[in-house]
């Protein structure tokens, strides 16, 4: 086992007892050189474990026992410092990348609990009402009432130059599945050759999905830019589904239209943020 994860499992089990080196002004449950161990400190580190033990060590020969358990701890401890291994290069470096660790930890659980906080503050401003789903289903009544499924292959890829490459090698024959292997970045659709779908019109980008639907079965597009990057797209499938009720759909509608919200609602914090992004910096 790597020393690190050794050093480290024993700063956890021993961390209560580490702390109260120094004597304590309760009386002391037992004297281990010069740790004292209190009723109190007793109680609390058996408050950290699992219920059914706490039950056992309740009784008289489980408190005993528990106890015995802390003493030994000590003991060790004790033994430890005597033998100055806390004042070795090792330890001390050890401890202090476990310090710098909990404290980046620590500092983005932070930024996570206000995060969570805000969002819950702000999510009333985000609902939808009926009426406003009622509204976009009939402003777009065609994509419920006649719905159409598709399902493509496609590479994306960020960089212009790339993409120009793997529309030559397709252009010379090469296999989708191939180009794909060698130059798509989209990683989660890689293992199946670009798959993605089957989706329904007005799942995805206006620019992939007029470029989609555009195509025939087998077609294979131009290089199609997005705010993903660039695609090559080729048509899969494409099948008409049955007509789906507004009460079916209000659930996707109200999602639809909170995430247009919140975009909008983003873009202007941007705005007034003043953000300024160089992805080429370094």
């Amino acid at each position: 086992m790597n020393k690190k994860v050794i050093v480290f499992s024993m700063i956890f089990w021993f961390l209560t007892l580490v702390l109260i080196s120094c004597k304590s002004k309760e009386t002391a449950v037992a004297e281990v050189g010069k740790t004292s161990i209190t009723a109190s400190q007793v109680e609390t580190r058996l408050a950290s474990t699992p219920p059914a033990y706490q039950t056992y060590a309740n009784t008289p020969l489980g408190r005993r026992q528990f106890i015995d358990t802390l003493v030994r701890e000590a003991v060790m401890i004790e033994s430890a410092k005597q033998a100055k291994v806390d004042k070795s290069k090792e330890y001390k470096d050890i401890l202090n990348d476990f310090k710098q660790q909990q404290q980046k930890q620590f500092a983005e659980y932070k930024d996570g609990l206000m995060l969570e906080m805000y969002l819950r503050q702000i999510q009333d401003d985000m609902t939808i009402d009926d009426a406003d789903a009622r509204a976009y289903y009939n402003a777009n009544a065609e994509l419920y009432q006649s719905p159409i499924s598709y399902t493509v292959r496609h590479i994306l890829v960020t960089d212009r130059t790339e993409a120009d490459k793997a529309y030559d090698a397709l252009q010379k024959g090469e296999p989708f599945d191939k180009v794909v292997q060698e130059y798509s970045q989209d990683k989660a659709s890689v293992s199946t050759g670009g798959l993605i779908g089957p989706f329904r019109i007005g799942a995805l980008v206006p620019e992939f999905e007029r470029a989609a639907l555009a195509l025939k079965n087998g077609e294979t597009s131009n290089i199609v830019e997005t705010s993903y990057g660039y695609h090559i797209i080729r048509k899969v499938s494409q099948q008409n589904l049955a007509p789906i009720p507004y009460e079916q759909a209000e659930p996707e509608i109200k999602g639809i239209l909170a995430r247009d919200k919140f975009e909008r609602w983003f873009e202007n914090r941007k705005e007034q943020l003043k953000v300024k992004v160089d992805y080429d910096a370094n």
